[in-house]
């Protein structure tokens, strides 16, 4: 049995639930705890994982708010129809 899709106005509500814990998550991800599990005198292709951590942390929000952006965007309404000339 295949899950059902969720309505417009439910993946609009979802959207906007990712919306208020992307920052959040972003917020935690930068606590200096967490960034302390990654400062060890480690490197991946020269440089340290500390700073490789740092930028995959900020492209992951980025790509995460282009992605919300475009999901919250507003829609244009729906054109009218035009009612038929007269005969």
């Amino acid at each position: 049995m295949a899950p059902e899709r969720p309505t417009p106005p439910e993946r609009a509500a979802r959207a906007r639930d990712a919306a208020i814990v992307l920052p959040l998550l972003g917020l935690f991800l930068l606590l200096p705890p967490v960034i302390s599990l990654f400062a060890v005198p480690l490197e991946l292709a020269g440089v340290p994982l500390v700073v490789v951590y740092l930028f995959s942390v900020w492209l992951g929000l980025v790509l995460g708010a282009a992605l919300l952006g475009r999901a919250l965007e507003p829609r244009p309404p729906a054109a009218p129809d035009e009612p038929a000339p007269p005969a």
